[in-house]
């Protein structure tokens, strides 16, 4: 019976993220004038790479939506290059952020909450000890925020080499699949959309069908 209930949030989660796909695709090919931005883009000549590198390390370390920058790379950088400037913004942006919350927060939330709470002193415990499968499961499921990762990932137990591996090898799959998906965004119509569109809900999702995953990363168990 539970399964069923489950499977029945998996397809409901998986029809809301659909429509929003299409609704992003939409907004991007009807209300965002392609043209004019790469001629923006382009207006910076060599430097256009980098400026959007640049914006992808500030939209994934500061908590805005780095998917907007990651697309930009997607639609107006051919793909190696944007996939690549996308893989390194997002990982210095993940260690930004990482960084922060571990020598700004991490003392005071293990005083002020993990200690006194079972649950989190549990779970904190078990990312010191799996962080590396935890964390590489998280980023595997590109539903969850990026940012939210970060900074969780920052003020547990999770070592920073475990952490910045997993995140490294972890956002490869989602990262590679968010540039062909802004690509296919500029036709709508075409089966290259259609396909990325699958793609893109398929792997977010599929990794929390399997029980295991399930409790790898929500109970900390394995």
């Amino acid at each position: 019976m539970e399964k069923k209930k489950f499977i029945k949030k998996v397809l409901v989660t998986l029809t809301i993220l659909f429509l929003v796909l299409l609704i992003l695709a939409y907004l991007i090919n009807h209300n965002i004038n392609l043209k004019d931005i790469k001629e923006y883009v382009n207006s910076f000549g060599k430097l256009a790479p980098l400026v959007i590198f640049i914006m992808i390390i500030i939209a994934s370390s500061v908590g805005f939506i780095f998917q907007i920058p990651v697309a930009m790379a997607g639609i107006l950088l051919d793909t190696p290059t944007a996939i690549f400037i996308s893989l390194f913004g997002l990982t210095i942006g993940a260690l930004i952020s990482f960084s922060v919350a571990r020598f700004l927060a991490r003392d005071y939330v293990e005083k002020r909450f993990i200690r006194k709470i079972k649950k989190l002193k549990e779970y904190d415990e078990h990312l010191k000890k799996r962080g590396f499968i935890t964390i590489f499961l998280f980023r595997l499921i590109t539903v969850i925020p990026y940012e939210l990762i970060n900074i969780a990932g920052g003020l547990s137990r999770v070592k920073f080499s475990s952490f910045m591996t997993a995140t490294v090898i972890g956002i490869i799959p989602g990262t590679i699949i968010a540039v062909y998906f802004a690509k296919s965004t500029q036709n709508i119509d075409s089966f290259q959309f259609f396909l990325a569109t699958i793609i893109n809900l398929a792997f977010s999702l599929i990794p929390l069908l399997f029980r295991r995953v399930r409790r790898i990363i929500f109970s900390g168990r394995q």
